[in-house]
């Protein structure tokens, strides 16, 4: 009873490990670059034992978007208990692009540069995708709630969402970093002001 266990515990190991290369060279390399010898390589795994886990490229993509969703939820269930207000929580999300600057400027916003690849020719795939700003626009919403009680909420989220998505391909566009810290600051400003109002 306990050798199958083992295998189980094994076998989970080894699709989780693939799912977390592959998260890496999703973001490198984009989705229609990647391909099973890329995957193979970046894991480790025989490109043989990859298809035992994943028979096709769309479920590559729907494991590593919910591993994504995964790792996006304890983060935003993290900041919701260290952090004692919603604007220090906002501002928080806003700190990733900041945190990040060196990958954006080379990669571009791993959401954003994923969901404009599939959007072009793979919309269903998009839709898969788009679930990973759906989580954060969902966060956002429940913390300007909070800031700003009686505003609209999800034109808020909406709007800072597009302030950091442009933020990341102005970013990428010219391969600066430099450009991310005053851009920050000018929505952080954005928020104080915004809290002060109330």
């Amino acid at each position: 009873m306990v050798a199958p266990m083992v295998a189980r515990e094994k076998t989970a190991q080894q699709r989780q490990h693939i799912i977390e290369s592959i998260d890496e060279l999703l973001y490198h390399k984009g989705f229609n670059l990647m391909s099973f010898t890329d995957i193979a390589r970046a894991s480790g795994v025989p490109r043989g034992n990859i298809y035992y886990y994943f028979k096709s490229k769309e479920e590559i993509l729907a494991a590593v978007i919910e591993y994504r969703l995964d790792q996006t939820s304890r983060m935003l269930a993290q900041w919701d208990a260290d952090l004692d207000s919603p604007q220090e929580r906002i501002k928080r999300f806003t700190q990733i692009v900041v945190n990040e600057k060196a990958n954006v400027a080379k990669y571009g916003c791993p959401m954003g540069s994923l969901n404009a690849e599939l959007g072009k020719v793979q919309p269903k795939l998009k839709k898969i995708s788009k679930t990973q700003f759906d989580i954060f626009k969902n966060w956002l919403k429940k913390q300007f709630k909070l800031l700003l009680p009686g505003q609209d909420a999800e034109m808020l989220a909406t709007h800072l969402l597009i302030q950091m998505q442009g933020i990341a391909s102005i970013v990428h566009v010219y391969g600066d970093d430099s450009l991310v810290d005053g851009e920050v600051d000018v929505i952080n400003h954005w928020l104080d002001m915004l809290a002060a109002s109330q």
